[in-house]
């Protein structure tokens, strides 16, 4: 488990733009709009803000009450009431069988070292990828691990080096299949990626990794609430929804709302104009070679 303080000095030395204001630790998350370093933190409405000069596109935050509010921040989430007695008898009873099966086939483990994994790792986030772009959902597309793969495994043995970091495994006869990377902060737990080697679905290894997860955090009393991203896919929500996580809108408050999406799409596109420059040139066609 992290504590906020912790959270924050991992998230300056990744170089994330940091500055405290009113007691608060904020990030600038696109340019001149800033949420809180740990963007699950509630901030009272009116009790802080973020430096002027740093905030003038606006910023935002989670409020207590909904009466503060001013907009919504959706999460698949899972609180303590629901996860008090976790185990088999709570799931579905087809959620059930798989588990029993996924566990079967399935070795689950923290993964302790990540030079051994790395390319596995790689792999799987190709192949996730590969058949999201299949049914057209990829975030993130399964060329930019292999074009872009040396700035992959740095920035992912940076974040392995994290202390208070949770990096589980599934394995297969020996072979890395899944893998799911989680934290805490005080008392709000962050699944913050799972990802799947397509060819192992029939093994149901990311179902391993979730009961095998879940049942830890169950198991931990300063465990408070579960976060597991935003509600997205109906197929996706339905997997965590099995798993008694449910869509859940907390009350947000946000300024210049209109501004942030401004912010948003100029970060993204330097984002993008920045990939290009680095992109390693184009090799040159062969002689007799159309290029």
């Amino acid at each position: 488990m992290l504590t906020e303080a912790q959270y924050v000095e991992q998230q300056r030395a990744l170089g994330r733009r940091l500055h405290e204001h009113d007691g608060v630790w904020w990030d600038e998350v696109y340019p001149r709009y800033c949420k809180p370093a740990f963007i699950y933190k509630v901030v009272p409405r009116g009790s802080a803000r973020p430096a002027r000069w740093r905030s003038w596109l606006g910023y935002g935050h989670l409020v207590a009450r909904p009466e503060e509010a001013n907009r919504t921040l959706p999460m698949m989430a899972l609180d303590r009431a629901r996860l008090e007695g976790f185990g088999l008898p709570k799931l579905p009873s087809k959620k059930r069988n798989n588990v029993r099966r996924a566990l079967e086939k399935c070795a689950v483990a923290p993964l302790t070292e990540l030079e051994p994994h790395l390319e596995r790792l790689r792999q799987i986030n190709v192949s996730q990828a590969l058949r999201h772009e299949e049914g057209g959902g990829a975030q993130v597309p399964a060329s930019r691990y292999v074009a872009e793969a040396d700035s992959w495994r740095a920035q992912t043995r940076a974040l392995f080096a994290l202390a208070g970091r949770e990096w589980w495994g599934a394995f297969v006869d020996g072979q890395l299949a899944a893998y799911l990377r989680t934290y805490q902060v005080d008392d709000v737990r962050v699944i913050e990626q799972a990802k799947v080697d397509a060819d192992y679905y029939k093994f149901y290894p990311m179902d391993a990794l979730y009961f095998t997860v879940l049942a830890a955090a169950a198991a931990d009393p300063g465990c408070r609430l579960i976060l597991n991203g935003r509600p997205m896919h109906p197929s996706l929500n339905h997997f965590k929804e099995q798993f008694l996580f449910a869509a859940v809108a907390f009350p947000y408050y946000s300024t210049h709302a209109g501004l942030m999406e401004l912010g948003k799409r100029l970060k993204f596109r330097w984002a993008d104009r920045r990939r290009r420059r680095e992109a390693p040139p184009a090799p040159e066609p062969a002689p007799g070679e159309s290029p």
